[in-house]
């Protein structure tokens, strides 16, 4: 390792290829279940999977030049932002679940209103995080501290969608809707349970890594997380993972069915 080393480690490049693969499997496996079943509102989910690929292609590219600014600041950024588009797809599977199940009166948020609100959420940390990264290499200390700026508001954006969605999986239930009971009889795979199951789990593991985000860049660049690579991969790259693989395994589709909407009906959701 030469003093000129950015990553202040050397990068493994075996752990890279690893999750190269991993993520390029899990994600290439959500593109076909979207066009097979119609979920385009997978999308924003898919687009976090290439993120995280190109993410983990630069840092094993950034192993053989550690001095490469570019690919450092490349790798940093895609693995940062990837999870606040895992995040929106969350939202939008509940929104769906929601007006399903005819649950709105349960919701605290209109499902009209719910994926705008969080998702603007997110698109503000995504863009907050956008510049604080691409502040590292002339700024470190600044950067680092827009960074925090955004991980904040993701993980605060986050904390009120979990609060949302156990209130209204706590009034389903205690008083189940009429087209709730029918579907769960109708439905031998999954029940409107087992999806807030799934949204909790993927919720969790995608608030415990933004913790370790924040908690990682409220150190100096020469605190045990920045050094230290394998927080990284436990912490991030391992859980980001499993949020892509839970999500295939206990696919929302096998209950809230398949749509029939356009690309351009997903995005008049969004926004």
């Amino acid at each position: 390792m030469t003093g000129s080393n950015v990553y202040k480690y050397d990068p493994s490049q075996a752990a890279a290829i690893i999750f190269v693969i991993l993520f390029a499997i899990t994600t290439i496996w959500h593109v076909w279940i979207m066009f097979k079943l119609r979920t385009f509102y997978f999308v924003v989910l898919i687009t976090g999977g290439g993120l995280e690929i190109a993410g983990y292609v630069c840092r094993f590219l950034g192993s053989n030049d550690t001095s490469n600014i570019t690919l450092y600041i490349i790798q940093t950024l895609t693995i940062l932002v990837a999870p606040a588009l895992f995040a929106a797809s969350i939202y939008m599977v509940l929104g769906r679940l929601i007006r399903l199940v005819k649950g709105e009166e349960y919701s605290p948020i209109k499902p009209s209103l719910l994926t705008k609100i969080f998702v603007g959420g997110d698109i503000l940390s995504f863009v907050i995080q956008l510049a604080g990264s691409g502040m590292l290499s002339s700024n470190f200390s600044v950067g680092k501290a827009i960074i925090l700026v955004g991980l904040a508001f993701q993980i605060l954006f986050f904390g009120l969608f979990v609060i949302c969605a156990t209130i209204f999986h706590r009034r389903l239930a205690r008083i189940p809707t009429s087209v709730s009971l029918s579907l769960d009889e109708d439905n031998s795979q999954l029940g409107w349970r087992d999806v807030t199951r799934v949204i909790f789990l993927a919720s969790a593991l995608i608030f415990v890594r933004s913790i370790f985000r924040f908690v990682e860049f409220t150190g100096d660049i020469e605190s045990p997380m920045m050094k230290t690579e394998a927080y990284l991969y436990i912490c991030d790259s391992t859980l980001m993972f499993l949020v892509l693989a839970f999500l295939i395994y206990w696919h929302p589709a096998k209950y809230i069915g398949t749509g029939k909407e356009s690309f351009q009906e997903v995005s008049q959701e969004l926004y």
